[in-house]
């Protein structure tokens, strides 16, 4: 079958192999805003491929044009935030194919990942789906479950579900060719998510349980480099943590410093009492770990904040 992908690397490298082994690929694009300077486009014209940089400008004329003198089978999609016109849907024999890392259709929207792993989902979901003119809306072609482990971060995740698409891709190819594998989408539990914003990303400290801060830092990592939070009045962001096995702690306020040792670490409350260990932060000073962090001024009884609340700063 002759296959364009359009994709971001190195998320669907997995697939560029398989395509590429299997004598199946004819050309690689890219987003142009993106792909400046990019080793992967580089690379894969070592290969002899050709490749296409698209922008919001040229989807519409140029790559329109490159597209039918192209006349592939199928467009592969996975990673590209600009839409694609509806008339250069029909272009490809079997149209295009976008590979979302997310269940459909109740998480729809440009980072499924970070909104399952936000809400302690146990599992996720690869839907490989035909496009239409809307965004995660075209019919369902295949679903693959993800389990999510108790303290894997988006990262993690992203990286074993981007391993998985390589064996994906070979059944997609074959589905695609009967028009019957093609499922309409449920229209119940329908949800979109929009990029997450500054507020999403910051820790509620006062509202937020130990647990749903822990998945939120998870959530965070690396691609908005950690939760938010502040301390004397200094953004840090906070890359990892830990729950704390002990019995409920009462008679503190969310996000205050209950244990500060050079040796034995960081340790927050949290709401109910519950006890976070706070493994890794960043800062102006660095990317440090919490024991690093009480040698710059971190003490007991100190408390990290949701907003800028206090005046007086610290070495961080």
């Amino acid at each position: 079958m002759k296959t364009i992908l359009i994709g971001a690397f190195p998320v669907c490298i997995s697939i560029y192999k398989y395509l590429s082994e299997n004598k199946q690929l004819d050309a690689v694009c890219f987003q142009e805003s993106v792909t400046k300077n990019n080793f992967w486009a580089t690379s894969i014209q070592k290969e002899g491929y050709d490749t296409y940089n698209i922008n919001s400008q040229n989807i519409y004329h140029q790559f329109k044009t490159w597209l039918q003198n192209k006349n592939p089978d199928l467009v592969l999609v996975c990673g590209f935030s600009i839409k694609i016109p509806k008339d250069l849907l029909q272009i490809p024999t079997y149209g295009f194919l976008n590979v979302h890392f997310g269940k459909l259709p109740e998480n729809r929207g440009p980072d499924p990942l970070f909104q399952s792993i936000k809400q302690g989902q146990k599992q996720t979901t690869i839907t490989i789906h035909q496009m239409d003119e809307q965004w995660d809306t075209g019919n369902i072609l295949l679903e693959q479950h993800v389990p999510i482990v108790p303290g894997e971060t988006l990262g993690m995740v992203n990286s074993k579900m981007s391993y998985m698409l390589g064996e994906l891709t070979q059944k997609a190819l074959e589905l695609i060719k009967n028009v019957e594998n093609l499922k309409v989408q449920s229209k119940n539990d329908v949800a979109y998510y929009y990029k997450p914003n500054e507020k999403e990303t910051t820790i509620q400290w006062e509202t937020q349980t130990a647990d749903e801060i822990e998945n939120l830092v998870n959530a965070c990592n690396p691609k908005y480099g950690g939760a938010t939070t502040y301390y004397q009045g200094s953004p840090i962001k906070i890359i990892e943590v830990s729950p704390v096995d002990s019995q409920p702690l009462l008679g503190k306020t969310g996000g205050e410093i209950v244990h500060a040792h050079p040796q034995e670490g960081l340790y927050v409350y949290c709401k109910y009492g519950k006890l976070l260990r706070i493994n890794v932060l960043s800062s102006d000073a660095g990317v440090l770990t919490g024991t690093k962090y009480v040698h710059l001024g971190l003490r007991q009884g100190h408390s990290f904040t949701t907003d800028i609340k206090a005046k007086n700063k610290t070495l961080i």
